[in-house]
């Protein structure tokens, strides 16, 4: 089974904030796999489960009931309480580096001064773990933790549901194909 990790900020204040992306990709995938989250006592999170892949590949999407900058704690508990290896781990999340309309898959790596990445490979003490970074572009005259917390602007609601579109695809083709050809697929500008 494969689990897919979505950050984001609980709370509906926080629902159409730019640091929510990994959330609402989740979310997305949920509902085209007609399944729901459930909060799992224990593991400081909501998990979906679903089975609606070719061959029965079952996938697990989970989103920490944690902020962001403590999303490792659930991946910790997550990892004990399952027992599965982080190659069967994807961590979906947003990325100010990158322009709106653009997925990267990453094998390993820094965080990029995300704190919820952050948070999780100082949790699991390494950076050995399988990303979906998600632009949401930058706004140079703009604090970049004011910028993430801010809703998305009217115009760019289209490239947005889009580009998430587009990361629920890439996120079940990891699952189905592996890291390797989700990179070479998906490591494009995808929206224009």
């Amino acid at each position: 089974m494969k689990f897919i990790f979505g950050l984001g900020n609980p709370g509906s204040q926080y629902r159409k904030n730019r640091h929510n992306i990994g959330y609402r990709t989740v979310e997305r995938i949920a509902q085209e796999s007609d399944c729901s989250f459930k909060r799992k006592f224990g593991l400081g999170g909501l998990v979906a489960l679903s089975k609606t892949l070719p061959d029965e590949q079952g996938f697990c999407l989970v989103k920490p009931a944690a902020y962001m900058n403590n999303s490792g704690l659930c991946l910790r508990k997550a990892l004990k309480k399952y027992g599965f290896s982080l190659e069967n781990v994807l961590i979906v999340y947003d990325d100010a580096d990158l322009e709106l309309g653009m997925i990267r898959f990453k094998r390993s790596g820094s965080s990029g001064g995300h704190r919820g990445m952050q948070s999780i490979i100082d949790s699991l003490g390494t950076e050995e773990i399988n990303r979906l970074r998600i632009g949401i572009g930058r706004d140079p005259r703009r604090d970049t933790a004011d910028y993430v917390l801010s809703d998305f602007l009217d115009l760019e609601r289209e490239t947005l549901e889009e580009v998430i579109a587009q990361a629920a695809g890439a996120c079940r083709d990891w699952v189905i194909e592996g890291v390797e050809s989700a990179m070479s697929k998906y490591n494009r500008k995808l929206t224009s």
